[in-house]
């Protein structure tokens, strides 16, 4: 509209600077016939002008009509736009620690998380004493020393006949306690050293009232803690026939292995018992459930590129995971190493304008 008014107005003032400026003494017909020569001149020249403008106008709207469609055929173009696939190589997704797995059926475990304690074996515990009142004379062992069975702990004397013996190790393992000083006096009921094989040690898990029932041994058992040693799998190998009258609460314990001395009395476990397996259908590790904008997927190899597909979930017990819908026996999928799939989808959808 503005460039329609400015031409118009440009066309005015071009003709009435073409109308001559009468001279001094011209007479008033003369005036009044230039008068109507230039109005005239004018009526022609608006007359010239209106199609013009009236074109110029046609062609504005034609203009604007056309930058709204090109405007909108721009926006539909960006919305049919294709995410690039995602072609992730084997070899690259493996140096991101990725592996594939081809899905199949599977096992999982019903368990039940229970606490406990680390205890030592008593059944490998030896207590050290003198076999007669007598005084000790030297000593050679202190907490925390690793003896040997008939090593020599300490040097006693007899108090009635003063003949030296020496108090030995009864079997290999720590020396966990010593109740002894140079020159003190013993009797046959006190304990000089405590000697443990901490080889071997004892889980005691704590049954509650629902569990009592169902705790057996034999079960399966993983045993873990919030630091220190690495969770060990193991198995129930002992369920006491009674209850605490005092907690009501039941045990079942664990004979742990310990060759390494990781593990510490005293140390507080979490264990879990699968009292109950239950085959499914099609099971896949947890580290293959990907979080998608709070939905559930796995990538799955389809030709050659992986497809974020949305699963539904079943039961798990920790490690693996029922797929109900979704993913289907036979086919390929991402078993761990999913999260950088993920990133490379999110990047793609970034660089293609989506992220707005």
């Amino acid at each position: 509209m503005n460039k329609a008014l400015n031409f118009l107005v440009c066309s005015l003032l071009t003709s009435a600077s073409l109308v001559a400026i009468p001279a001094i003494g011209q007479t008033q017909s003369d005036h009044s016939q230039e008068n109507g020569s230039h109005r005239h001149s004018a009526q022609e020249e608006h007359s010239e002008t209106q199609p013009a403008n009236e074109e110029h106008g046609v062609e504005e709207a034609g203009h604007s009509e056309a930058t709204e469609e090109g405007a909108g055929d721009g926006h539909e173009g960006h919305e049919g736009e294709e995410e690039a696939p995602l072609t992730l190589s084997l070899a690259l997704l493996s140096e991101f620690g990725g592996e594939i797995a081809v899905a199949d059926t599977g096992l999982i475990h019903q368990q039940v998380s229970l606490p406990g304690e680390i205890q030592l074996n008593k059944e490998a515990v030896a207590h050290i004493s003198p076999r007669f009142a007598a005084k000790i004379v030297d000593v050679r062992a202190k907490i925390g020393d690793r003896v040997r069975a008939g090593q020599t702990l300490a040097v006693a004397e007899s108090s009635e006949t003063l003949a030296r013996f020496n108090l030995q190790s009864l079997i290999d393992g720590v020396v966990i306690n010593r109740e002894i000083t140079l020159g003190e006096h013993l009797s046959p009921s006190d304990t000089a050293f405590v000697v443990a094989d901490m080889s071997t040690l004892w889980a005691d898990i704590a049954l509650y009232p629902k569990q009592v029932a169902v705790v057996e041994a034999g079960q399966a058992v993983r045993l873990s803690t919030g630091y220190g040693p690495e969770a060990v799998d193991a198995q129930i190998g002992y369920v006491a026939p009674s209850v605490d009258e005092r907690t009501r609460t039941g045990l079942a314990r664990v004979f742990l292995k310990n060759d390494s001395l990781a593990w510490k009395p005293g140390m507080f476990i979490q264990s879990d018992i699968t009292i109950g397996e239950y085959p499914v259908e099609v099971a896949v590790p947890k580290s293959a459930i990907i979080d998608m904008e709070g939905q559930p997927t796995v990538f799955v190899k389809e030709g050659e590129r992986w497809e974020p597909r949305p699963v539904k979930l079943g039961r798990s017990d920790g490690k693996q995971v029922e797929i109900l819908t979704g993913l289907e026996r036979g086919e390929t999928y991402v078993a761990n190493g999913g999260f950088v799939l993920k990133a490379q989808l999110q990047k793609n959808e970034f660089e293609s304008g989506h992220n707005h």
